[in-house]
């Protein structure tokens, strides 16, 4: 982090100073006192430092991960100058959201795991291509995410289902092995991530569908997308959007 590097000489100026002051007398307070307040300016400003520092200098995918990246069908039809693009990106929203992978039955309530890179960044992807044309992409609606190993029921919804999108918390939250799959083939599988982002985001469809006609376009029943989410009411603008955002590059591959 750059925000550590910078810390290094404020930590050796006041470690320096304080050792000084026993040796040499008061007047080395002034220095004590400014390598106090230069630590206290940089861990206030530690994210911001940081996140510019990211933005000069974006960090490079793991590889397993990249490896994962290169499967995805978006991805695939992309140039080699939006490819970089995407993988810049998608290093760059992984560092500005949290994952976390829910406890098992049995463990403390507040016991808190951090998801693996290869999880948060399958979560991720398909925000990158939410927004991938546009320059503002990071969705601060939407500070973490969690993730079950399974279907799981919640506060709001007592059954299970397999993504939920929490507003007031500013969480979204998936089964991970349903999450995969409509990443990583979303002309099978109906893309969780996708969707649960799409919702998050806001993003309004102009034509209004109603599940009738919805079915008779895109040749997909209402009832299967309630499987494939496990909730009865799903968001049809997004479940059109979702839809339409894949089946536009699919003559591309």
């Amino acid at each position: 982090m750059k925000s550590l590097h910078l810390a290094v000489p404020a930590i050796l100026l006041t470690i320096g100073s304080t050792v000084m002051m026993f040796v040499d007398g008061s007047s080395w307070a002034i220095g004590l006192a400014l390598g106090i307040v230069a630590l206290v300016v940089i861990f206030m400003l530690r994210e911001a430092i940081d996140w510019k520092y990211y933005l000069k200098h974006p960090p490079k995918l793991e590889l397993p991960v990249l490896n994962f990246v290169k499967k995805v069908p978006y991805y695939k039809q992309l140039s080699e100058e939006d490819k970089k693009k995407f993988r810049q990106r998608l290093a760059l929203f992984v560092i500005a959201h949290q994952y976390r992978l829910q406890s098992t039955a049995g463990a403390e309530d507040d016991e808190r795991i951090e998801a693996p890179e290869d999880l948060k960044a399958v979560c991720s992807i398909p925000a990158i291509i939410l927004l991938f044309n546009q320059e503002d992409y990071l969705i601060p609606k939407i500070e973490q995410i969690v993730f079950y190993r399974h279907p799981f029921p919640s506060p709001i919804f007592n059954v299970l289902h397999h993504c939920e999108w929490n507003e007031e918390d500013k969480v979204l939250v998936f089964s991970i092995p349903h999450l995969y799959k409509g990443v990583i083939e979303p002309f099978i599988y109906f893309d969780l991530g996708l969707y649960e982002w799409m919702r998050a985001h806001g993003a309004i469809l102009q034509e209004v569908y109603t599940w009738a006609q919805f079915e008779e376009k895109y040749q997909i029943t209402q009832a299967q997308i309630v499987q494939a989410i496990g909730l009865p009411q799903p968001d049809l603008n997004a479940v059109c959007q979702v839809l339409n955002i894949h089946r536009s590059y699919l003559k591309e591959l």
